[in-house]
């Protein structure tokens, strides 16, 4: 009898088709895991960048401080006399408050039209049809840690020339003298001691310009 010959089996439709969905479920899971890859990456990207440009904010925001301390410097350098009670332009000084002043010049249109301050030169690209005036010209100051650090100095009064006297009315803080009132019993606002004007009030407005476009807007109100 002759032995028996070993037979080949062919695999079945049904075996084909499963490596078939192997292959398609793994292509699908590089697919998603290529996707997760891509978002992590710009997840991780705008990260970085977001903490980059708070940290160039940040800087511009100190380096304000900087450039307000200069602005004080030289209004105590000049605070006597008559030397603030007139404008002077060149310094970023103005002795009389412009009411409604639009400082970063986001506010203004051509609905409601308000005063901005010409920090670039070009009225910060604005049309004329969307603002009142544009005559407020800053002064440059030395730059802080590589920042463009520009001012305008106000004077709280209602016009230039003297703070005292007249009609000019300027905002001051009041300050206490040590006269005591003629009657001890009388009673005033403050007490018994007679009210002392200090200096007017200024406004310091600072605007730093850092990287990537970096603006920051402060200001300040100082007396002496």
């Amino acid at each position: 009898m002759p032995a028996a010959r070993p037979t080949s089996r062919l695999p079945s439709a049904g075996a084909r088709a499963q490596r078939g969905i192997s292959l398609l479920f793994a292509l699908m899971a590089l697919v998603i895991m290529g996707f997760g890859a891509v978002a992590l990456t710009r997840s991780v990207d705008t990260g970085t960048l977001i903490m980059g440009n708070l940290s160039f904010q940040q800087d511009a925001v100190m380096s304000s401080s900087s450039a307000a301390e200069q602005a004080m410097v030289w209004l105590d350098a000049n605070k006597s006399g008559v030397s603030l009670d007139n404008d002077v332009a060149n310094k970023g000084y103005y002795a009389s408050h412009v009411d409604a002043l639009d400082v970063a010049g986001n506010r203004t249109s051509a609905a409601k039209k308000l005063p901005i301050v010409n920090w670039d030169g070009n009225c910060l690209g604005m049309t004329t049809a969307t603002y009142d005036t544009c005559v407020i010209v800053p002064f440059r100051g030395a730059d802080v840690n590589g920042n463009v650090v520009q001012w305008v100095i106000m004077r709280l009064c209602d016009a230039t020339g003297p703070a005292t006297g007249g009609s000019n009315l300027c905002v001051r803080p009041a300050t206490s003298s040590t006269t005591t009132a003629k009657e001890r019993g009388e009673l005033q606002p403050g007490g018994r001691l007679s009210g002392a004007m200090a200096s007017p009030y200024y406004r310091i407005i600072v605007r730093v310009q850092g990287p990537r476009n970096t603006t920051s807007y402060t200001e300040s109100i100082v007396h002496f």
